[in-house]
């Protein structure tokens, strides 16, 4: 009986060692994957940002272009007009 114990109180011993080893690694993990996801998450609010500039920078040049359109139908129709 003595020698069975001899081998069961270390192995239990070295199952709950490794039970807490895996545990605080599983909550370091835990941390690293929630650092990342939050760094994703900014950069994704950045380029949002970028992207409504951009998207803002197209619909003003849409409007200039259309603008740009009617002064030259103007200046043509002015110059049709001169002798």
């Amino acid at each position: 009986m003595m020698e069975i114990l001899q081998y069961i109180i270390p192995a239990a011993a070295l199952i709950i060692v490794q039970l807490i080893v895996s545990y605080r690694q599983d909550k370091i993990n835990n941390i690293k994957n929630d650092m990342m996801i939050q760094q994703i998450k900014d950069d994704i609010n950045r380029l949002e940002k970028k992207q409504d500039k951009h998207n803002q920078l197209i619909e003003r040049m849409v409007k200039i272009e259309d603008s740009d359109q009617a002064q030259w139908k103007w200046i043509d129709s002015f110059k049709s007009k001169l002798p």
